[in-house]
């Protein structure tokens, strides 16, 4: 089962694409820390707020329009997660998309519900 959010960010699809893949816009949204090499095949380290290390590895990118990676925290199974944009009125829509892999896949099942709050310690995605 999969974790889907969607925003639509009040930009156009270069500022929104810049949002998701460059490590200092992720920093502001994501992760308190980012080291990604945008490429297929390419690794990434995220350092969550609250300290959490997920190893990545890129899996697929599509300029402007999507990309993929495969993340994990030490031996724990991991999951895959898309982010995936479209035009919209009044900006550009971004997509993400997680699925978790491995015997986590069903034990998150129940996590998957939708959500449209933000949980302690997430920080909401802005583009300035």
């Amino acid at each position: 089962m999969s974790c889907i959010k969607e925003v639509l960010l009040p930009v156009g699809a270069d500022d929104a694409w810049e949002a998701v893949t460059e490590p200092e816009a992720l920093e502001e949204w994501l992760a308190d820390a980012v080291e990604l090499d945008l490429r297929e095949g390419g690794s990434a380290t995220f350092v969550l707020p609250d300290g959490e290390e997920r190893r990545a590895i890129v899996e697929e990118v599509s300029p402007g329009e999507r990309w993929s990676f495969w993340w994990w925290t030490g031996d724990a199974p991991g999951s895959r997660v898309t982010v995936e944009l479209a035009p919209a009125i009044g900006g550009t829509t971004v997509r993400v998309t997680e699925a978790p892999v491995g015997p986590w896949a069903s034990a998150a099942a129940p996590l998957a519900a939708p959500r449209r709050t933000a949980t302690p310690g997430q920080r909401p995605l802005t583009i300035a």
